[in-house]
């Protein structure tokens, strides 16, 4: 029998605008880690939080004074850290209404392209950014097929 996960995720939600699964978080940090062949004693560290507080992070650490939709810190994996990633929930709900795409996948896709920059994944060419994005979609495209297989599943059960 394989031991379970250690609990080496850390979700912090310093916003209180919109309702987050932290539960789900955690397993979807966890999915993207193995789909990227990484152990259960890799970690790493999300925090969501409002604009104003990404637009703190963003000036502070890449000299931008504006918010954006996610910043990622790479960690140390020899240490068991894959790093640590900050998200502006607010910037996700902003970009979902106006493309007309689910909030939580859109909460879900910000997740794994932060911890794809963590994991060494570039996105400043035009060649890496497609093939971190190709990465990014094909995560998410199956994170959101068995969470419906999972749906699916509890519906026929119950």
């Amino acid at each position: 029998m394989s031991k379970p996960p250690t609990d080496n995720i850390f979700v912090i939600n310093r916003q209180r605008r919109f309702s987050l699964n932290l539960k789900e978080i955690k397993r979807l940090a966890r999915f993207v880690l193995k789909q990227e062949n990484k152990t259960d004693d890799i970690g790493i560290n999300l925090m969501f939080v409002a604009n104003n507080k990404i637009k703190e992070f963003n000036k502070k650490f890449l000299n931008c004074d504006k918010p954006t939709d996610v910043i990622s810190f790479e960690g140390d994996q020899k240490n068991c850290s894959a790093g640590d990633v900050v998200i502006s929930v607010q910037k996700a709900a902003e970009y979902a209404a106006e493309n007309d795409i689910n909030f939580e996948e859109e909460v879900a896709r910000y997740i794994i392209h932060g911890i794809l920059h963590c994991l060494g994944y570039d996105d400043l060419e035009a060649k890496n950014k497609r093939l971190m994005f190709n990465r990014q979609e094909k995560i998410l495209k199956t994170w959101v097929a068995q969470k419906r297989e999972g749906e699916i599943a509890k519906a026929v059960r119950a």
